[in-house]
């Protein structure tokens, strides 16, 4: 074979190992992430949530943390208070006991028609009309709170004979 040929041949091989090496690593990844999610789903109650070592119960079908004192944080990154009231991510707050909206911008309006479920829709559809929803947000935390409450072992390493 001419030396032409083998720097050919070389040249096909190197682009094949380039080629395949982040396949080689997706599927890796593949089986990790199997893995992780096997190990996540022990922790996991019948609905799919997750009951913090503090009280805390996480729900990501509703998109909802609520902490042992009944707050409740959500998609949004916003919070609701026992009292119905709610404040947004970016300062934005509805006072439900006496109906009114306390923006951070400093204006302040009363809202006597609304009912509190539709004044936090309308902060809702604010923070997501700015970029500011998650619809995974609740999941993502979920998930980093199991592995802070249940830190995953390493591997077993293999016997050497």
């Amino acid at each position: 074979m001419s030396p032409r040929w083998e720097s050919r041949k070389l040249k096909v091989a190197a682009a094949i190992v380039f080629l395949m090496g982040p396949a080689m690593g997706f599927a890796s990844g593949q089986t990790q992430a199997a893995d992780e999610d096997a190990w996540i789903k022990k922790y996991l109650d019948e609905n799919g949530g997750y009951k913090t070592s503090d009280g805390g119960y996480y729900n990501p079908k509703a998109g909802t943390y609520t902490d042992k004192e009944g707050l409740v944080a959500d998609n949004w990154s916003g919070v609701t208070y026992k009292d119905g009231s709610y404040k947004t991510k970016f300062g934005d707050y509805y006072d439900a006991p006496t109906k009114t909206y306390k923006l951070a911008d400093g204006r302040v309006a009363k809202v006597e028609t609304l009912t509190a479920k539709q004044a936090i829709q309308a902060l809702r559809e604010n923070v997501e009309a700015n970029g500011g929803y998650d619809k995974e947000l609740t999941l993502k935390s979920m998930i980093a709170r199991i592995k802070l409450d249940h830190p995953p072992k390493p591997p077993a390493k293999p016997k050497r004979p």
